[in-house]
């Protein structure tokens, strides 16, 4: 294989693993692929962490109000506490 046709292969293998496929690993270089491989993993870990971003959003605010309600529970109804 060429050094084009190498760096054509590397390339295809970024933009799959960037578009969040799975890198084509027909590469000659052991080493390209497990990068290639843990890049991959990386992406689909982080793009999980995102997916459940909103969901633990909405777990922060609820936790909030909760917090905001019993600390006017404990002021006697007033927002700020005096002393």
């Amino acid at each position: 294989m060429n050094e084009e046709e190498h760096a054509k292969r590397l390339s295809d293998a970024i933009d799959a693993t960037l578009q969040g496929g799975e890198p084509g690993l027909d590469l000659d270089d052991d080493d390209l692929i497990e990068l290639l491989r843990i890049a991959w993993v990386r992406r689909r870990a982080g793009q999980a962490l995102a997916d459940a971003a909103p969901a633990h959003q909405e777990l922060l605010w609820r936790v909030l109000q909760a917090r905001m309600v019993a600390r006017q529970m404990e002021s006697g109804g007033s927002l700020h506490r005096e002393g």
